[in-house]
């Protein structure tokens, strides 16, 4: 994955590149957990074949491709014209926001009561298990401080959590 970063990173620096208007101060290309991929760029052809360059050239050297069953793009505008054709250079579906990226709801907006759902679920199905053992008071307390705690934490961490959610 280090090989495809610096791949990556490559191709940003070639003229004509344009990053996506919010990732261009960080130089922010793509993101990269276990076998989950983002790529960030603005919406043009020249961008687009840029990066599939370098991915193909990844792909040739290591032999990983991109499942493009489960490959999307999302788009921010409405130009359709312009969609098709990124649609065309990547051979990816158009998916939509909001999408999950390693397990983590990912919009454009404030996260709603409905998108924090898997969160609350998670949280209430671990509590449903531990009541029926048998556990002390003092086990239930380092459970729910070191697990539940901790799903929280990391969600709150990186999103702002609607009122509903919390309560």
């Amino acid at each position: 994955m280090e090989y495809l970063s610096k791949l990556f990173k490559i191709a940003s620096l070639q003229q004509g590149f344009a990053f996506h208007p919010h990732c261009k101060k960080l130089g922010l290309t793509h993101l990269i957990s276990v076998d989950d991929l983002i790529i960030f760029c603005k919406a043009y052809p020249y961008s687009l074949h840029i990066l599939m360059r370098a991915f193909q050239t990844f792909t040739h050297c290591i032999g990983l491709k991109a499942n493009i069953e489960k490959s999307s793009i999302v788009f921010g505008g409405d130009d359709t014209q312009l969609h098709q054709e990124c649609l065309d250079i990547t051979r990816f579906i158009e998916g939509k926001l909001p999408f999950r990226y390693v397990g983590m709801p990912i919009t454009a907006n404030r996260l709603t009561k409905g998108e924090c759902r898997l969160l609350v679920e998670k949280i209430t199905a671990k509590i449903l298990v531990w009541s029926s053992r048998h556990l002390s008071y003092v086990g239930r307390l380092v459970l729910i401080n070191t697990v539940l705690f901790g799903m929280f934490n990391l969600w709150a961490q990186i999103f702002i959590l609607p009122q509903e959610a919390l309560n």
